[in-house]
């Protein structure tokens, strides 16, 4: 029997893996994932989240660093207390009070890429995923207080789902933004599956602006 997040299998989610990663590889250019090895997604019973891969990302056919594609099941997180306790935070709301909600440090990353992958809808197992949607909250400190200090992918309920690139941590004319932080899904109706792929201070001395060919756009709302 293959694997499932809340009834939906995860061999039904290879296929648009495959496909959105290929995209993203041609929209690039540069940018090469071994698309086969990474679509192929397994549970993870001790993370906050629900099934991932991890696979080695290419550019120019060097390799760069890991690329993280991950499902996410409603209330799915990537936080941990790697860095912060939760029991010294307050959380504003509607987040769970729970530990993958717990932002992380991002020291060594000059930036990373999240990628939109697509979405599953939960009250049919059966209906056809779609390609490239997906919104996810990204959470950072506020003082001692876990708050949303931007949104990754697209709008809630956009029609048109067209590959996106976020950065969720990186500079804005200089200014260092999204360290540290979480990301969250919060939405109650869909399997969300997206990737993410960072770049270290080192790469980015080797390769400058490394992201540029995938048109990163910054959080929104931040």
């Amino acid at each position: 029997m293959s694997a499932e997040i809340l009834g939906v299998s995860l061999e039904k989610l290879r296929g648009p893996i495959r496909t959105a990663l290929k995209e993203y590889g041609e929209i690039s250019g540069d940018l090469k994932f071994d698309v086969d090895n990474a679509s192929n997604l397994s549970l993870t019973s001790t993370k906050p989240n629900s099934a991932r891969s991890e696979t080695e990302a290419f550019y120019r056919n060097a390799p760069i660093g890991s690329l993280f594609v991950i499902a996410f099941k409603p209330g799915d997180g990537t936080g941990s207390e790697i860095n912060f306790n939760l029991k010294d935070l307050a959380v504003d709301t509607p987040y769970p009070i729970a530990t993958l909600i717990v932002p992380r440090n991002k020291t060594g990353v000059h930036s990373e890429a999240h990628l939109t992958i697509v979405t599953h809808k939960i009250e049919d197992v059966h209906a056809e995923p779609k390609l490239f949607a997906g919104t996810y909250d990204l959470l950072g400190l506020k003082g001692n207080k876990i708050v949303k200090i931007g949104q990754l992918g697209h709008p809630i309920n956009q029609d048109a789902t067209p590959p996106v690139t976020t950065l969720t941590v990186g500079y804005n004319k200089s200014e260092r933004f999204g360290d540290p932080h979480a990301v969250y899904s919060a939405i109650p109706t869909s399997i969300q599956v997206c990737a993410f792929l960072a770049i270290s201070e080192a790469i980015e001395t080797e390769y400058t602006n490394i992201l540029k060919s995938l048109n990163p756009k910054l959080p929104q709302n931040t």
